[in-house]
């Protein structure tokens, strides 16, 4: 079983937290698809069109999906008109999302690359998107996104998917319910291994409200920073800009 992580957890040992999160969705990678989709109750597609609708950028140009994990946003990408690069630093996700590709008629290329120390020159993209990962680089969202920021264009637009809390009280209550009774339960007994999915309700418990994370793009140096929420409330669809001077 994957030791417990705490997502609030200093990196005082040199990247225990970072290291840990790797080893488990590298462990988590085999059946990471279909976990996203009974646990999203098939809606994660729908997350995905909207985020891609949201990025709007013009036929051909590069996108970078960071923290790409089996690439399915990275070919949502594609199917859109992007020419598009994604990077996980988990290697059995990025292997995963490369046999996806060799597999279809794909040119989306992955490697692996950690977000806090991006490979790419500085403005080489139109657009960058991520999904649901920015929880795992708590520690280090800071320079996470100030590499995003950099590896964008002047006027590039960054859209990132993550799980948020309900504000309407009985939404919220059955979401409760939900993600960290059954799902943790139903996914243990699946897979034998309770720990990815109690990470799961801890790491969304120790993130950001969209205000806050908002807050945190424009602090960043982002522009046109916004968000709105989907599905009831429980996913915050955010993006924001590279200023153009």
């Amino acid at each position: 079983m994957t030791p417990a992580i705490a997502p609030d957890q200093v990196e005082a040992d040199g990247g225990s937290f970072q290291g840990a999160v790797r080893r488990m969705f590298d462990g988590l990678a085999p059946r990471y698809d279909s976990f996203n989709r009974w646990a999203s109750l098939g809606m994660d597609e729908g997350w995905r069109r909207a985020a891609i609708a949201r990025l709007a950028v013009a036929p051909g140009g590069r996108v970078l999906d960071v923290a790409t994990g089996t690439g399915d946003l990275a070919f949502a990408s594609e199917r859109a008109g992007g020419h598009v690069v994604g990077c996980d630093f988990a290697a059995a996700m990025v292997r995963i999302a490369a046999d996806k590709a060799g597999e279809t008629d794909s040119t989306a290329a992955f490697q692996v690359a950690s977000a806090d120390a991006l490979p790419y020159r500085s403005g080489s993209y139109a657009g960058a998107v991520s999904a649901f990962a920015m929880r795992n680089v708590r520690p280090i969202l800071k320079p996470v996104l100030s590499e995003i920021l950099r590896v964008l264009q002047p006027g590039g637009r960054v859209v990132i998917l993550e799980f948020t809390e309900p504000t309407v009280a009985p939404v919220r209550w059955g979401h409760y319910l939900y993600t960290r009774v059954l799902v943790p339960r139903i996914g243990g007994l699946l897979t034998g291994d309770r720990e990815p999915f109690d990470y799961l309700n801890r790491s969304i418990d120790a993130w950001f409200s969209p205000d806050e994370f908002a807050a945190m793009l424009s602090e960043c140096g982002f522009a046109d920073v916004g968000y709105r929420r989907l599905s009831l409330g429980t996913v915050a669809l955010h993006w924001a800009t590279r200023p153009s001077a």
